[in-house]
């Protein structure tokens, strides 16, 4: 071991082997270390409860709010609801107001997917009076190109046989690029002969898998081609 080396070895085992100029803990020390790591933890969860007790009150807010414009009541309309500040207790208002939050919460997303359903309902009903008006003033040119919409976006036999019938007997195959002339089982059929065969996709996929040589990669790599194994 070299000269430098070798003292800089015993130089740390001395510096190591040398008493702590610090005096260790008592326990009263280790004490009050220990109940200043729990003050200050309880004071960061009481931040965080308030911080989270605050952000709830204002989500609650604004869901009474959209339900009231909406025509639902708040949740200060049931008899049996006690405000908020008149519950003393902390932890009682926290849970009861993250209820009445859980609660809007539900009752805002049953309303949304409510109004979605009823505005799709409202579009459709305006768009099927509008063909209706048409083909009965003569006019072809509505009917074509909702025609044109429903055959690109309407896929199965069935939804696409209700959509014929509701337009009195339209001009729409049972399935896209079909015969006006297919009933609803023989549409069936052939739409379910048209599905891609995924079980020949997958022998195609690993018969490819089983032709693969590293050579393809690299040119450098040519000397293992001949030790080359698939996955199992």
């Amino acid at each position: 071991m070299p000269v430098l080396v070798r003292a800089m070895v015993m130089d740390k085992r001395r510096r190591n082997a040398r008493p702590s100029k610090y005096r260790p803990r008592t326990e009263a020390q280790k004490a009050r270390r220990k109940d200043l790591w729990v003050a200050r933890a309880e004071t960061r969860k009481v931040r965080q409860t308030v911080d989270e007790e605050a952000r709830l009150t204002a989500r609650l807010a604004e869901l009474e709010t959209a339900l009231r414009d909406q025509g639902r009541s708040g949740v200060h309309g049931r008899r049996h609801t006690r405000p908020l500040d008149e519950i003393t207790d902390d932890a009682e208002r926290f849970g009861v107001l993250k209820a009445r939050v859980e609660r809007l919460e539900a009752l805002w997303a049953i309303d949304r997917r409510r109004r979605e359903t009823r505005g799709k309902i409202i579009i459709g009903g305006a768009l099927l009076a509008e063909v209706i008006e048409a083909v009965a003033a003569g006019e072809t040119e509505t009917l074509t190109s909702l025609l044109d919409v429903l055959n690109r976006r309407v896929e199965t036999p069935k939804d696409r046989l209700t959509v014929r019938d509701l337009l009195g007997g339209a001009p729409l195959p049972l399935r896209p690029g079909g015969d006006l002339d297919d009933g609803l089982d023989e549409a069936a059929a052939k739409a379910l002969r048209e599905t891609p065969d995924f079980d020949a996709m997958v022998q195609e996929a690993m018969a490819e898998e089983s032709d693969f040589r590293p050579s393809e990669i690299d040119a450098d790599y040519a000397d293992l081609d001949a030790e080359w194994r698939p996955a199992p």
